[in-house]
């Protein structure tokens, strides 16, 4: 057997390469399937709509593209407008029930694809801003595969797996000082070069293509040769180059740190002969300053981080504002071509100088020179690597209960309270005065500017209650406060009065915290403003001036439902009851994501409890009507007409038209 296929062998099966190889491969594939969700959800939601625009407008924005969106636009403002205006005749009897559906249908058809065409629009208002540059295309595939920017630790784990034993077992068995002592010395340091750099690289280009397949067949990656600025993470970014060609330079940038951190590795390790010591020193070189610098200062280091990322390089500015005095600030400065270039060959030179120290020093006594000279590569590396590092809980059964979101709730004999003093905030005991202090959420800050609870939900014997906190804190890299805000789920056990956390996200950070830059974005912007909640086993949804967002509570995936809330909304555990824009009653499965619309129950208000469905008819003047939850068995429940009905579980209270006054109805009346 050669040196070569012996090193082989020895690598990839007694030191299990291969399973590692093929762990950060499954691993990374169902990684990226479990977590993947699409930058823009309603693009995927009414993709047909949006596909059918698409084809109208796809590629540059041309004069013509630009007039038949504006006309396209104002059709669709104007059938809305008369579609409200035809409800509303119709309501109140000025057209009847025929001319009222034979206009309908004219008015839908006009409408059947608005959902697509906002989702087109707002791409055309992004394109506006450059259209010279700036292409229509579906750009959810492009932005999983080229706008992430963040570490691959699945890849970075796999590397650190497969090449710290490669020296460091010799050392721990004292097996190098045997190597030394042949003439094939110098070649199995060579081999061993060899083959961790091509394993490295084939693990890198099968991650790089496992994405691009990923992303391709789920939602496509057309015209690759569009402009990079196309998505919106590039926008200001001055490179001249395609989707194409981004992906192409990214996953070559890639490729490159990851071996570059193979030799800072195995450099470590021969330098340093420890297991612990070389595991711990390439964590420490990745996670250092992954956590405690900011994206500039990153992307302008000779380290393997910036290459292993790699996105930013491609990037423009990114201007963000302060939080507290609203001036606008960059928080990435834009790498420009010269920077990368040096910086990549800074990073070729140290990696070219590692790897000439580790063969020299291991290679035979009797052909080393100096003892002065071997030492002067290591001392030229390790001086070059100094100079560049300076610088929600376990899910729990609950119980069947009907919320409506206008009624007001006993919380099993107790009030929330909040005391004026110190804001704390305490659940009372009505009967006998008892309090008991609330949680707050916990402090990871020196101090707390804002807290506060902003809705609550009861199911019992649980009350569940949602806390916003604003923590701020001095930022031990920086010389600025950073501010977090975060929003946190609260458990009570009225009956035992244990409390756990069940969800909690950060929201915002006004800065940064220790040095991170946390661009959330807006995909948990909506946990800021909102006022009411609900749950179940297996999401939240919490409701906003804007409309109901559905967290999922295990995986955290968050799905914006197309549900007005300018009225009341209930639900029973399955399905979401609510008026849409017609004023018409409306299920929607949570389960299923199926829409069920109660044709003939038009409705002011309605409420619910767990076998009716109680509302103010809009056809019928205002009388009071309960029906079942199938819409089936309607009964007159009461003449007085009415502008707002809630319920608890013994009276039906309705809110008179005439007198303004609030009239209690026993439900068995």
């Amino acid at each position: 057997m050669s040196g070569f296929m012996y090193e082989v062998k020895k690598i990839m099966l007694w030191q299990r390469g291969l399973f590692y190889i093929a762990l950060v491969l499954l691993f990374g594939t169902v990684w990226l399937a479990l977590s993947d969700n699409p930058v823009d959800i309603a693009m995927e939601q009414y993709k047909n709509e949006y596909d059918w625009y698409l084809e109208k407008v796809n590629g540059y924005c041309t004069e013509e593209s630009s007039l038949y969106l504006e006309q396209e636009a104002e059709r669709i403002a104007k059938a809305k407008e008369r579609q409200n205006s035809l409800l509303e005749n119709y309501y109140d009897g000025k057209i009847s029930e025929s001319e009222y559906k034979k206009e309908s249908r004219e008015i839908e058809k006009v409408l059947e694809r608005q959902n697509g065409f906002e989702v087109i629009y707002q791409q055309y208002l992004y394109i506006c801003e450059n259209a010279g540059n700036r292409c229509f295309l579906r750009t959810n595939g492009w932005m999983g595969l080229l706008g992430k920017g963040t570490l691959n630790f699945i890849l970075f784990l796999g590397i650190l797996l497969i090449v710290t034993p490669v020296f460091c077992s010799e050392y721990s068995c004292q097996m190098d000082t045997l190597i030394l002592t042949a003439r094939e010395g110098r070649k199995s340091a060579l081999y061993k070069l060899l083959i961790i750099t091509t394993a490295v690289l084939f693990l890198s280009l099968c991650i790089s293509l496992i994405e691009y397949g990923f992303y391709r067949f789920k939602y496509g990656l057309p015209d690759g040769d569009y402009p990079i600025q196309s998505i919106r993470y590039f926008a200001d970014s001055s490179k001249d180059m395609s989707l194409l060609e981004g992906y192409v330079s990214i996953g070559l940038l890639r490729m490159f740190g990851s071996v570059f951190l193979a030799i800072l590795l195995m450099f470590i390790s021969v330098l340093a002969k420890k297991y612990a010591v070389t595991l711990l020193s390439g964590a420490v070189s990745v996670m250092i300053p992954y956590i405690g610098l900011s994206k500039t200062g990153i992307y302008r280091l000779p380290l393997p981080l910036p290459f292993l990322l790699g996105t930013d390089f491609f990037a423009g500015d990114i201007v963000m504002s302060d939080a507290l005095t609203g001036d606008e600030k960059i928080v990435f400065a834009e790498i420009g071509t010269v920077t990368l270039l040096t910086l990549l060959f800074v990073s070729v030179l140290l990696c070219t100088l590692a790897v000439v120290w580790i063969l020299r020093r291991n290679s035979n006594r009797w052909l080393m020179k100096s003892g002065q000279k071997k030492r002067g590569a290591a001392f030229v590396v390790m001086f070059g690597l100094a100079l560049a590092v300076t610088g929600c809980s376990g899910r729990g059964k609950t119980g069947s209960v009907v919320y409506n979101s206008s009624a007001g709730y006993d919380c099993m004999g107790y009030e929330i309270i909040q005391d004026a003093g110190d804001f704390d905030y305490s659940l009372k005991n009505i009967s006998t005065g008892e309090t008991y202090p609330l949680a707050r959420s916990p402090m990871f800050g020196v101090f707390s500017d804002e807290e506060e609870i902003c809705a609550f939900y009861v199911c019992p014997p649980y009350l569940y209650y949602t806390t916003s906190v604003m923590e701020s804190y001095v930022n031990r890299v920086g010389n600025y406060n950073s501010n977090i805000t975060k929003v946190s789920v609260v458990e009570l056990n009225l009956n035992t009065f244990e409390e756990k956390t069940i969800f909690e996200q950060m929201t915002n950070s006004g800065r940064s915290l220790l040095g991170i830059d946390y661009e959330t974005g807006d995909k948990w912007k909506f946990l800021d403003f909102h006022h009411a909640f609900f749950l179940n086993d297996d999401n939240l949804f919490f409701i906003g001036n804007d409309g109901i967002t559905k967290v999922n509570r295990y995986t955290g995936k968050t799905v914006k439902l197309d549900i007005p809330v300018n009225g009341n909304i209930s639900f029973d555990g399955e399905s979401i009851f609510y008026k849409n824009e017609q004023g018409v009653l409306t299920r929607y499965d949570v389960s299923g994501n199926e829409t069920y619309t109660y044709e003939n129950i038009a409705a002011y208000d309605f409420c619910m409890d767990e076998q009716s469905i109680y509302y103010i008819s809009r056809t019928d003047g205002g009388d009071l009507y309960s029906c079942g939850k199938d819409g089936n068995n309607k009964e007159l429940i009461s003449h007085i007409p009415a502008m707002s009905v809630t319920c608890d579980t013994e009276n039906i209270y309705v809110l008179s038209k005439e007198s303004g006054e609030e009239i209690a109805l026993p439900k068995s009346h």
